[in-house]
């Protein structure tokens, strides 16, 4: 009986542990499938989110906003003291504006970054807005044994989404983001998912960028409730940056 070689056992065992190894974009797909059946995806057109946002170890909070449309997406958190933050993507315009800054315009990869958010659900329409799902591996998060997936978009850096093995969501989002204030890495922790109209969502997100850590806590969340037109509307200080971009 003829014997293997050490190279033709190993080689052998290799084969065999990647088989064990998911590709990232059989994850992403397992992923679309925890998160709701394709019938609740589809119908799922819109969401609108609401709830508190407060800022940990600062006694800083106030409420939060977000409706997304297919498209089009607008956030709002207003902060006592500080005033609101709004930012928004009319499906051509991406802008942001607070009482500090004023208004402005976002280009470039802060303008992909806005067109992802857009989506109401990223990782099921993933293909659209990526080019691909690589799996890096194993890693921990909060506790749990997740696959570590790096997403590279079609405008933008490299992001990377942590998936739970057990459910199959994903429970920590780490990304690059350009500012004004220059390059900025932000991690997001998303927790408390509950069925919502047939799909799975984080009530509780938290974010962490530039030392501060930023809590979203979500109270109502629908997936059937109509958004009025308006509410992606330009804000008049924006729509004034857009004409002087035209002169």
């Amino acid at each position: 009986m003829r014997r293997l070689s050490f190279l033709a056992v190993l080689f052998t065992a290799t084969l065999a542990i990647a088989a064990d190894i998911p590709t990232g974009e059989s994850i992403m797909e397992r992923a679309a499938e925890k998160t709701g059946s394709k019938a609740a995806l589809a119908k799922a057109k819109s969401v609108i989110m609401t709830g508190t946002v407060s800022v940990e170890g600062r006694n800083i909070s106030g409420p939060v906003s977000v409706s997304q449309q297919e498209g089009k997406t607008y956030t709002a958190i207003e902060f006592p003291g500080v005033g609101k933050v709004e930012e928004g993507y009319d499906g051509n315009v991406a802008w942001e504006m607070n009482a500090i800054q004023g208004a402005r315009i976002k280009t470039g990869e802060e303008k992909g970054a806005a067109v992802r958010s857009g989506k109401v659900n990223l990782v099921a329409s993933w293909r659209e807005e990526y080019k691909s799902a690589l799996n890096l591996g194993e890693a921990t998060v909060e506790g749990k044994s997740t696959w570590k997936v790096e997403l590279i978009p079609n405008d933008g850096r490299p992001e990377t989404i942590y998936f739970d093995k057990e459910s199959g969501l994903p429970i920590r989002v780490s990304q690059t983001l350009i500012s004004p204030l220059g390059d900025i890495s932000v991690d997001m922790i998303l927790t408390d998912y509950r069925e919502v109209d047939g799909i799975q969502t984080p009530f509780l997100m938290k974010q962490q960028a530039a030392g501060q850590v930023m809590a979203m806590r979500f109270s109502k969340i629908s997936y059937t409730e109509k958004i009025p037109a308006e509410r992606f509307e330009l804000p008049a200080a924006v729509k004034a940056l857009v004409a002087a971009q035209k002169k």
